[in-house]
Protein backbone atom coordinates (compact mmCIF):
# COMPACT_ATOMS: atom_id res chain seq x y z
CA UNK A 1 0.00 0.00 0.00
CA UNK A 2 3.03 2.57 0.71
CA UNK A 3 4.69 1.58 -2.33
CA UNK A 4 1.37 2.25 -4.79
CA UNK A 5 1.47 5.84 -2.56
CA UNK A 6 4.63 6.96 -3.45
CA UNK A 7 3.99 6.35 -7.16
CA UNK A 8 0.69 8.16 -6.94
CA UNK A 9 2.09 11.88 -7.55
CA UNK A 10 4.22 10.64 -10.14
CA UNK A 11 1.08 8.67 -12.03
CA UNK A 12 -1.04 11.71 -11.57
CA UNK A 13 1.67 14.13 -13.10
CA UNK A 14 1.96 11.74 -16.03
CA UNK A 15 -1.49 11.09 -16.79
CA UNK A 16 -2.02 14.77 -17.05
CA UNK A 17 1.41 16.36 -18.42
CA UNK A 18 3.43 13.96 -19.79
CA UNK A 19 0.50 12.06 -21.79
CA UNK A 20 -0.49 15.42 -22.93
CA UNK A 21 2.52 16.60 -24.23
CA UNK A 22 3.24 13.53 -26.05
CA UNK A 23 -0.39 13.53 -27.64
CA UNK A 24 -0.17 17.26 -28.50
CA UNK A 25 3.45 16.96 -30.10
CA UNK A 26 2.69 13.41 -32.22
CA UNK A 27 3.23 14.86 -35.35
CA UNK A 28 5.98 16.85 -34.58
CA UNK A 29 7.94 14.42 -32.81
CA UNK A 30 7.68 11.89 -35.16
CA UNK A 31 8.64 14.11 -38.27
CA UNK A 32 11.77 14.71 -36.25
CA UNK A 33 12.25 10.98 -35.46
CA UNK A 34 11.49 10.10 -39.63
CA UNK A 35 14.23 12.99 -39.95
CA UNK A 36 17.24 11.84 -37.81
CA UNK A 37 16.43 8.15 -38.08
CA UNK A 38 15.05 7.84 -41.30
CA UNK A 39 17.69 9.31 -44.03
CA UNK A 40 20.62 8.95 -41.12
CA UNK A 41 21.63 5.71 -40.48
CA UNK A 42 23.43 4.17 -37.43
CA UNK A 43 26.93 4.24 -39.00
CA UNK A 44 26.37 8.22 -40.04
CA UNK A 45 25.44 8.71 -36.12
CA UNK A 46 27.95 6.92 -35.25
CA UNK A 47 30.39 9.11 -37.17
CA UNK A 48 28.29 12.12 -36.37
CA UNK A 49 28.84 10.93 -32.57
CA UNK A 50 32.45 10.21 -32.64
CA UNK A 51 33.00 13.94 -34.49
CA UNK A 52 31.02 15.72 -32.00
CA UNK A 53 33.14 13.92 -28.72
CA UNK A 54 36.20 15.54 -30.67
CA UNK A 55 35.10 19.02 -31.46
CA UNK A 56 33.91 21.03 -28.22
CA UNK A 57 32.13 23.37 -30.62
CA UNK A 58 29.84 20.60 -31.56
CA UNK A 59 29.34 19.06 -28.53
CA UNK A 60 28.39 22.69 -27.05
CA UNK A 61 25.86 22.97 -30.09
CA UNK A 62 23.99 19.23 -28.96
CA UNK A 63 24.08 20.70 -25.42
CA UNK A 64 22.30 23.65 -26.93
CA UNK A 65 19.90 21.73 -28.47
CA UNK A 66 19.07 19.50 -25.43
CA UNK A 67 18.59 22.27 -23.28
CA UNK A 68 16.48 24.03 -26.20
CA UNK A 69 13.87 21.07 -25.62
CA UNK A 70 14.51 20.96 -21.90
CA UNK A 71 12.65 24.69 -21.96
CA UNK A 72 10.18 23.56 -24.31
CA UNK A 73 9.15 20.50 -21.79
CA UNK A 74 8.96 22.75 -18.98
CA UNK A 75 7.10 25.66 -20.38
CA UNK A 76 4.78 23.63 -21.44
CA UNK A 77 4.84 21.70 -18.09
CA UNK A 78 4.28 25.23 -16.07
CA UNK A 79 1.07 25.96 -18.61
CA UNK A 80 -0.65 22.94 -17.83
CA UNK A 81 -0.18 23.64 -13.84
CA UNK A 82 -1.35 27.13 -14.46
CA UNK A 83 -4.04 25.99 -16.93
CA UNK A 84 -7.68 25.71 -14.86
CA UNK A 85 -8.77 22.48 -15.05
CA UNK A 86 -5.40 21.02 -13.56
CA UNK A 87 -5.43 23.29 -10.51
CA UNK A 88 -5.59 20.20 -8.61
CA UNK A 89 -2.45 19.65 -9.21
CA UNK A 90 -1.12 21.50 -6.79
CA UNK A 91 -2.01 19.09 -4.15
CA UNK A 92 0.73 17.13 -5.02
CA UNK A 93 2.55 19.80 -2.15
CA UNK A 94 0.71 17.27 0.50
CA UNK A 95 3.11 15.06 -0.55
CA UNK A 96 6.65 15.13 1.62
CA UNK A 97 9.56 16.81 -0.13
CA UNK A 98 11.68 14.08 -1.44
CA UNK A 99 8.53 12.06 -2.94
CA UNK A 100 7.87 15.19 -4.34
CA UNK A 101 11.23 15.69 -5.61
CA UNK A 102 11.18 12.08 -7.28
CA UNK A 103 8.12 12.78 -8.94
CA UNK A 104 9.11 15.86 -10.95
CA UNK A 105 12.25 14.10 -11.43
CA UNK A 106 10.13 11.12 -13.45
CA UNK A 107 8.13 13.40 -14.76
CA UNK A 108 11.07 15.26 -16.26
CA UNK A 109 12.93 12.06 -17.23
CA UNK A 110 9.64 11.26 -19.26
CA UNK A 111 9.45 14.31 -20.96
CA UNK A 112 13.38 14.16 -22.10
CA UNK A 113 13.85 10.32 -22.61
CA UNK A 114 14.31 10.88 -26.59
CA UNK A 115 17.50 13.13 -25.42
CA UNK A 116 18.44 11.54 -22.80
CA UNK A 117 18.28 7.97 -25.03
CA UNK A 118 20.68 9.34 -27.21
CA UNK A 119 22.72 10.77 -24.69
CA UNK A 120 23.34 7.47 -23.16
CA UNK A 121 24.22 6.15 -27.17
CA UNK A 122 26.68 9.38 -27.07
CA UNK A 123 27.88 8.18 -23.47
CA UNK A 124 28.51 4.16 -24.59
CA UNK A 125 30.27 5.56 -27.90
CA UNK A 126 32.42 7.80 -25.64
CA UNK A 127 33.59 5.19 -23.27
CA UNK A 128 34.76 2.53 -26.07
CA UNK A 129 36.49 5.83 -27.84
CA UNK A 130 38.37 6.77 -23.92
CA UNK A 131 36.48 10.38 -24.23
CA UNK A 132 36.01 9.99 -20.73
CA UNK A 133 36.09 13.87 -20.22
CA UNK A 134 33.24 14.48 -22.89
CA UNK A 135 31.49 11.88 -21.56
CA UNK A 136 31.12 12.87 -17.89
CA UNK A 137 30.23 16.49 -19.33
CA UNK A 138 27.28 14.72 -21.37
CA UNK A 139 25.89 13.23 -17.84
CA UNK A 140 26.12 16.43 -16.08
CA UNK A 141 24.69 17.84 -19.01
CA UNK A 142 21.67 15.70 -18.48
CA UNK A 143 21.47 15.85 -14.39
CA UNK A 144 21.73 19.56 -15.25
CA UNK A 145 18.38 19.71 -17.26
CA UNK A 146 16.12 17.20 -15.05
CA UNK A 147 17.44 18.99 -12.22
CA UNK A 148 16.49 22.11 -14.04
CA UNK A 149 13.16 21.17 -14.44
CA UNK A 150 12.59 19.29 -10.94
CA UNK A 151 13.66 22.84 -9.08
CA UNK A 152 11.41 24.64 -11.41
CA UNK A 153 8.09 22.52 -10.86
CA UNK A 154 9.02 22.64 -7.11
CA UNK A 155 8.72 26.26 -6.93
CA UNK A 156 5.68 26.41 -9.17
CA UNK A 157 3.95 24.26 -6.78
CA UNK A 158 4.56 25.93 -4.16
CA UNK A 159 3.46 29.46 -5.48
CA UNK A 160 -0.06 28.76 -6.54
CA UNK A 161 -1.94 31.61 -8.92
CA UNK A 162 0.64 34.20 -8.16
CA UNK A 163 -0.30 37.48 -9.88
CA UNK A 164 3.24 38.98 -11.59
CA UNK A 165 3.09 42.35 -12.61
CA UNK A 166 6.21 43.03 -14.07
CA UNK A 167 6.09 43.97 -17.95
CA UNK A 168 7.90 41.83 -20.43
CA UNK A 169 10.75 43.98 -22.98
CA UNK A 170 8.85 42.09 -25.49
CA UNK A 171 5.26 42.70 -24.36
CA UNK A 172 6.06 46.10 -23.41
CA UNK A 173 7.67 46.69 -27.04
CA UNK A 174 4.62 44.72 -29.09
CA UNK A 175 2.29 47.11 -26.59
CA UNK A 176 3.32 50.48 -28.93
CA UNK A 177 2.67 48.85 -32.22
CA UNK A 178 -1.14 48.28 -33.68
CA UNK A 179 -1.67 44.98 -34.74
CA UNK A 180 -2.99 43.63 -37.85
CA UNK A 181 -5.66 40.77 -37.84
CA UNK A 182 -2.98 38.72 -39.71
CA UNK A 183 -0.68 38.74 -36.97
CA UNK A 184 -2.45 38.70 -34.03
CA UNK A 185 -1.48 34.64 -33.61
CA UNK A 186 2.17 35.22 -34.49
CA UNK A 187 1.88 38.18 -31.49
CA UNK A 188 0.68 35.63 -29.37
CA UNK A 189 3.75 33.32 -30.20
CA UNK A 190 6.38 36.00 -29.64
CA UNK A 191 4.63 37.28 -26.30
CA UNK A 192 3.66 34.09 -24.69
CA UNK A 193 5.04 30.78 -26.22
CA UNK A 194 8.85 32.35 -27.81
CA UNK A 195 10.16 28.72 -27.12
CA UNK A 196 8.11 27.01 -28.85
CA UNK A 197 8.13 29.65 -32.53
CA UNK A 198 12.07 29.19 -31.95
CA UNK A 199 12.46 25.89 -31.71
CA UNK A 200 9.94 25.23 -34.56
CA UNK A 201 11.90 27.18 -36.61
CA UNK A 202 15.64 26.15 -35.78
CA UNK A 203 13.61 22.64 -36.10
CA UNK A 204 12.74 23.96 -40.03
CA UNK A 205 15.69 25.60 -40.66
CA UNK A 206 18.08 22.89 -39.60
CA UNK A 207 16.14 20.01 -41.80
CA UNK A 208 16.55 22.57 -44.98
CA UNK A 209 20.15 23.27 -44.34
CA UNK A 210 20.55 19.56 -43.83
CA UNK A 211 18.89 18.13 -46.94
CA UNK A 212 20.46 21.19 -49.32
CA UNK A 213 23.58 19.82 -48.03
CA UNK A 214 23.05 16.12 -48.89
CA UNK A 215 22.69 16.81 -52.39
CA UNK A 216 26.45 17.59 -53.12
CA UNK A 217 27.13 13.82 -51.33
CA UNK A 218 25.62 11.87 -54.09
CA UNK A 219 22.98 11.89 -56.93
CA UNK A 220 19.49 13.12 -55.50
CA UNK A 221 16.58 14.22 -57.80
CA UNK A 222 13.87 17.02 -56.30
CA UNK A 223 11.82 14.01 -54.27
CA UNK A 224 14.96 14.32 -51.51
CA UNK A 225 13.79 18.28 -50.99
CA UNK A 226 10.05 17.95 -51.54
CA UNK A 227 9.97 15.34 -48.81
CA UNK A 228 12.16 17.64 -46.50
CA UNK A 229 9.52 20.11 -47.41
CA UNK A 230 6.87 17.56 -45.94
CA UNK A 231 8.88 17.21 -42.47
CA UNK A 232 8.83 21.04 -42.28
CA UNK A 233 4.82 21.33 -42.37
CA UNK A 234 4.21 18.62 -40.38
CA UNK A 235 6.84 20.41 -37.45
CA UNK A 236 4.32 23.40 -37.61
CA UNK A 237 1.46 21.41 -37.23
CA UNK A 238 1.72 21.96 -33.17
CA UNK A 239 0.99 26.24 -34.44
CA UNK A 240 -1.94 24.61 -36.07
CA UNK A 241 -3.46 23.68 -32.83
CA UNK A 242 -2.27 26.33 -31.27
CA UNK A 243 -3.46 28.65 -33.90
CA UNK A 244 -7.30 27.41 -34.07
CA UNK A 245 -7.38 27.14 -29.70
CA UNK A 246 -5.81 30.80 -29.90
CA UNK A 247 -9.20 31.94 -32.15
CA UNK A 248 -11.39 29.81 -29.98
CA UNK A 249 -10.44 31.19 -27.06
CA UNK A 250 -9.54 34.39 -27.43
CA UNK A 251 -11.63 36.02 -30.65
CA UNK A 252 -14.64 33.75 -30.51
CA UNK A 253 -16.40 37.24 -31.59
CA UNK A 254 -14.39 37.61 -34.31
CA UNK A 255 -17.11 34.97 -36.09
CA UNK A 256 -20.07 37.85 -35.74
CA UNK A 257 -17.87 40.51 -37.58
CA UNK A 258 -19.05 41.26 -41.30
CA UNK A 259 -15.75 39.77 -42.61
CA UNK A 260 -16.05 38.26 -45.73
CA UNK A 261 -14.86 34.27 -46.49
CA UNK A 262 -12.24 35.74 -49.03
CA UNK A 263 -10.68 37.71 -46.23
CA UNK A 264 -10.49 35.32 -43.39
CA UNK A 265 -8.76 32.99 -45.75
CA UNK A 266 -6.35 35.51 -46.81
CA UNK A 267 -5.61 36.41 -43.32
CA UNK A 268 -4.66 32.36 -42.52
CA UNK A 269 -2.59 33.05 -45.75
CA UNK A 270 -0.66 35.61 -44.87
CA UNK A 271 -0.13 34.81 -41.63
CA UNK A 272 1.55 31.07 -42.05
CA UNK A 273 3.29 33.12 -45.20
CA UNK A 274 5.29 34.85 -42.38
CA UNK A 275 5.78 32.23 -40.24
CA UNK A 276 7.37 30.32 -43.20
CA UNK A 277 9.85 33.36 -44.05
CA UNK A 278 12.77 31.73 -42.03
CA UNK A 279 12.56 28.20 -43.90
CA UNK A 280 11.86 30.17 -47.03
CA UNK A 281 15.38 32.78 -46.61
CA UNK A 282 17.01 29.78 -45.77
CA UNK A 283 15.86 27.42 -48.56
CA UNK A 284 16.51 29.98 -51.00
CA UNK A 285 20.08 30.96 -49.88
CA UNK A 286 21.21 26.67 -49.43
CA UNK A 287 19.44 25.72 -52.79
CA UNK A 288 21.13 23.17 -54.40
CA UNK A 289 22.35 23.89 -57.84
CA UNK A 290 20.49 20.37 -59.39
CA UNK A 291 16.91 22.42 -58.39
CA UNK A 292 15.48 25.14 -60.18
CA UNK A 293 14.23 28.34 -57.96
CA UNK A 294 10.96 27.50 -59.64
CA UNK A 295 11.09 23.86 -57.88
CA UNK A 296 12.24 25.65 -54.77
CA UNK A 297 9.21 28.23 -55.06
CA UNK A 298 6.44 25.40 -55.73
CA UNK A 299 8.26 23.64 -53.04
CA UNK A 300 7.14 26.84 -50.73
CA UNK A 301 3.73 27.14 -51.81
CA UNK A 302 3.19 22.70 -51.17
CA UNK A 303 4.81 23.76 -47.40
CA UNK A 304 2.23 26.45 -47.42
CA UNK A 305 -0.71 24.44 -48.68
CA UNK A 306 0.19 21.52 -45.94
CA UNK A 307 -0.07 23.65 -43.41
CA UNK A 308 -2.92 25.68 -44.78
CA UNK A 309 -5.03 22.45 -45.16
CA UNK A 310 -3.59 20.94 -41.39
CA UNK A 311 -5.39 24.40 -39.85
CA UNK A 312 -8.19 24.14 -41.40
CA UNK A 313 -9.41 20.02 -40.89
CA UNK A 314 -9.73 21.19 -37.33
CA UNK A 315 -13.06 23.39 -38.20
CA UNK A 316 -14.73 20.01 -38.86
CA UNK A 317 -16.25 19.86 -35.38
CA UNK A 318 -16.29 16.02 -35.22
CA UNK A 319 -12.54 15.61 -34.86
CA UNK A 320 -11.08 16.07 -31.69
CA UNK A 321 -7.21 16.24 -31.03
CA UNK A 322 -6.46 12.68 -31.47
CA UNK A 323 -8.39 12.19 -34.23
CA UNK A 324 -6.54 15.06 -35.71
CA UNK A 325 -3.12 13.80 -35.09
CA UNK A 326 -4.14 10.62 -36.59
CA UNK A 327 -5.12 12.11 -39.41
CA UNK A 328 -2.06 14.35 -40.01
CA UNK A 329 0.44 11.48 -39.49
CA UNK A 330 -1.30 9.24 -41.77
CA UNK A 331 -1.98 12.31 -44.44
CA UNK A 332 1.74 12.29 -44.02
CA UNK A 333 1.91 9.14 -45.14
CA UNK A 334 0.04 9.24 -47.84
CA UNK A 335 1.86 12.58 -49.32
CA UNK A 336 5.06 10.86 -48.57
CA UNK A 337 4.16 7.99 -50.84
CA UNK A 338 2.91 10.62 -53.50
CA UNK A 339 6.15 12.36 -53.60
CA UNK A 340 7.99 9.09 -53.97
CA UNK A 341 5.53 8.31 -56.85
CA UNK A 342 6.73 11.86 -58.09
CA UNK A 343 3.47 13.22 -58.47
CA UNK A 344 4.19 17.05 -58.87
CA UNK A 345 4.05 18.91 -55.51
CA UNK A 346 2.15 22.46 -56.82
CA UNK A 347 -0.07 19.49 -58.02
CA UNK A 348 -0.47 18.54 -54.27
CA UNK A 349 -0.49 21.86 -53.29
CA UNK A 350 -3.45 22.98 -55.81
CA UNK A 351 -5.93 20.03 -53.93
CA UNK A 352 -4.27 20.90 -50.71
CA UNK A 353 -5.74 24.03 -51.35
CA UNK A 354 -9.06 23.67 -52.86
CA UNK A 355 -10.08 20.86 -49.84
CA UNK A 356 -8.80 23.39 -47.06
CA UNK A 357 -11.15 25.77 -48.74
CA UNK A 358 -14.31 23.65 -48.80
CA UNK A 359 -13.78 22.59 -45.56
CA UNK A 360 -13.99 26.34 -44.29
CA UNK A 361 -16.94 26.83 -46.02
CA UNK A 362 -18.59 24.25 -44.93
CA UNK A 363 -17.52 23.75 -41.31
CA UNK A 364 -15.91 26.96 -40.43
CA UNK A 365 -19.13 28.52 -38.24
CA UNK A 366 -19.73 25.14 -36.77
CA UNK A 367 -16.77 24.71 -35.11
CA UNK A 368 -15.68 24.49 -31.45
CA UNK A 369 -13.04 24.08 -29.20
CA UNK A 370 -13.04 20.35 -28.07
CA UNK A 371 -11.17 19.06 -25.09
CA UNK A 372 -10.90 15.48 -26.12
Amino acid sequence: MRSVFKRAAFRILNLTIVKEYYRQNAVFIFAVMLFTFGFLRSSEHITLIKLALKSPSLLALIFLIWAMHALKVILFSLRMFKSKPNEFLYNIRLFSPIKRFLAFGLMQFSLLQLTLLYSLWMIKIGIEEQAYLESSAIIICNFILILTGILIYEYRINRPNTVSITVKPMQSLLAKFRTPDYLFFIRFLFAKQPVLLLSTKFFGCFVLIGICNLYPTDAYDERLLALSGLFVAAGHSVFCLQYFNFELQYLSFNRNLPISSMRRILCYLLAYSILLLPESIVLVRNLPLAVSFIFALALLIFILSMIFLLHHIQFISSISKDNFLKGAFFTGIMFLLLIMFQIPVILMAAVNFSVAIFVFKKHYYESELSDS
